[in-house]
């Protein structure tokens, strides 16, 4: 069978795990259930953990169990490998997947496995983690029982990289949705190992189901491995566990049958929402860069109008009306809703550039992937993805992003001076009236533009509002916060290992980057409070 996969421009296959009936040959008698029965002829749950909690092995226990097939006949389903190779520091899984297994009551058991969040590739490998699992679920589920999030029960506290995990997944779905997330804690033997508190959890989530569970599959598939080891492994180790995986076993069957009990009481929930969300949040990222380079554009005015004034007073230069118009009418850029289409825009300082519009490329927020494939960069022998220049602006790959907007030019065409001042211009008697009354239009030119920005402010506020109200979370600047708590770690772990400077230089920007959102967001929430 072929490994199943996803990308944003193909549906992920379905990929149907072993029956639970008689095998190929049909020589053995159809199965039966090992855990208690449920009534729901379908079940569609939604699995996500971050990286290196046990997301195969759980989807190989699944498929074994539902199909009722006892401990001492496990079998590793290798149409479940959802893995790809490297260090197990980046997210293993490697895109969402669709396995739907026939349980031994003749049920299904449809199951998207998403990719690891906290990707130590970086926050954009986990955005585009966040636009596959959206797509997916749009794809696959018209509605979903629930959403099974899988933790490290054995962690004595909540670590950045889990509580990013949570506050991202807060952030993916709507707060209807609170009572369908449950909670599989793994790799505890028993409950003196279980470190994992409720008050570590994000708020919403602190009243969601939770079952502790020590994986009998990976114990078992280890005792077969001991078996099958020369020098042979002392009968003592080996029946000590053989008795641990039993005992495990018997406890996961129960864990098991509660699960199920639980999912088969879950109230379906309509995936149209967690979708909405998915664009909503894109929708709030073009607004902070339309604030961004609203400020941006602003102060490049104001220090050409300064900077005329300036050089009036100190050198003489003569402060015509046409050198203020020149600056008062030089054109701005803002974002422009593309719908569906997606365009590869450059955000470098000062750079407007629609540098590849509507890019063929699926998608993406991840920035390597753009530089690997978009048109617009050709790979150079010897650099780095994220350091090849487009052939459109001339900046680096990594100052480049997929926008469902483009940049517009626009221009003010109205009458830069007003009738009235332009008769008191003309009036005047000397340079230094007119220059008096030029200045005075300046300041009112740069309160109108503040008074843009803020225009811009009010809009970003009204949708983080909107999606504060319907998003589980209840926040998009903790989203980013979050994120920027898990980036400075690392950033400090690169800086005890040494690690190229270049790479350290590369999380710096990211941080920055993110700082400055958050900036506007905190920024637009005081304006909205003012306003109160």
């Amino acid at each position: 069978m072929s490994q199943p996969g996803l990308s944003n421009s193909t549906n992920p296959p379905i990929v149907p795990i072993a029956s639970a009936g008689t095998n190929v040959s049909g020589d053995k008698p159809a199965r039966v259930m090992t855990i208690q029965s449920w009534a729901k002829r379908v079940m569609n749950i939604v699995l996500i953990g971050e990286t290196g909690v046990g997301k195969t092995a759980m989807l190989n226990l699944l498929a074994n169990v539902c199909a009722g097939v006892p401990m001492e006949e496990f079998e590793e389903k290798n149409e479940l490998n959802n893995e790809e190779g490297g260090s197990t520091a980046g997210s293993q899984t490697n895109k969402p997947r669709f396995y739907s297994i026939t349980s031994a009551n003749g049920h299904k058991v449809n199951i998207l496995d998403t990719p690891g969040l906290a990707d130590t590739r970086g926050i954009d490998k986990d955005k585009e983690h966040q636009a596959a699992i959206a797509e997916a679920i749009k794809t696959n589920f018209d509605v979903i029982d629930a959403v099974i999030i899988l933790a490290n029960g054995t962690l004595p506290r909540l670590g950045a990289a889990t509580e990013y995990t949570l506050t991202t997944i807060s952030g993916m779905f709507p707060n209807s949705i609170v009572d369908n997330i449950a909670f599989v804690l793994t790799m505890v033997s028993n409950p003196s190992s279980n470190n994992f508190t409720r008050t570590s959890l994000p708020k919403q989530l602190q009243n969601s189901r939770i079952w502790p569970v020590d994986n009998p599959f990976a114990q078992w598939l280890k005792y077969q491995k001991e078996l099958l080891k020369d020098p042979p492994t002392s009968e003592d180790d080996l029946q000590e566990m053989l008795g641990s995986a039993r005992r495990g076993y018997n406890k996961t069957l129960k864990m098991l049958s509660e699960l199920f009990q639980y999912l088969d009481k879950c109230r379906v929930q309509p995936t149209h929402s967690i979708f909405d969300l998915y664009i909503m949040s894109t929708d709030i990222e073009v607004r902070i860069s339309n604030v961004i380079a609203g400020m941006t554009q602003t102060e490049d005015k104001r220090m050409k109008l300064k900077k005329l004034q300036e050089d009036y007073q100190t050198l003489g230069h003569t402060m015509t009306r046409e050198k203020y118009e020149r600056i008062i009418t030089s054109p701005v850029y803002e974002h422009e809703d593309t719908g569906s289409e997606h365009n590869t825009l450059c955000v470098a300082g000062n750079c407007y550039k629609n540098c590849h519009p509507g890019c063929s490329v699926g998608f993406t927020m991840d920035r390597e992937t753009l530089a690997r494939m978009c048109a617009s960069f050709d790979e150079t022998p010897g650099v780095a993805l994220l350091k090849c220049r487009c052939k459109d602006c001339g900046h680096l790959a990594e100052d480049h992003q997929h926008y469902r907007s483009k940049w517009v030019k626009k221009v003010k065409t109205d009458k830069v001076i007003d009738q009235e001042v332009l008769l008191r211009y003309k009036a005047a008697k000397n340079e230094s009236d007119r220059v008096t009354i030029l200045m005075t239009e300046s300041q009112k030119e740069i309160k109108q533009f503040e008074e843009n920005i803020v225009g811009f402010e009010k809009e970003l506020t009204d949708l983080c509002e909107k999606y504060n109200k319907l998003s589980l979370s209840g926040s998009f600047i903790g989203y980013i916060s979050s994120a920027i708590s898990l980036l400075t770690i690392r950033q400090v772990t690169l800086v005890k290992d040494g690690s190229d400077p270049e790479a350290i230089d590369r999380m710096a920007k990211r941080i920055e980057r993110l700082e400055k959102k958050r900036k506007v967001l905190e920024e637009a929430e005081k304006q909205r409070g003012r306003k109160k």
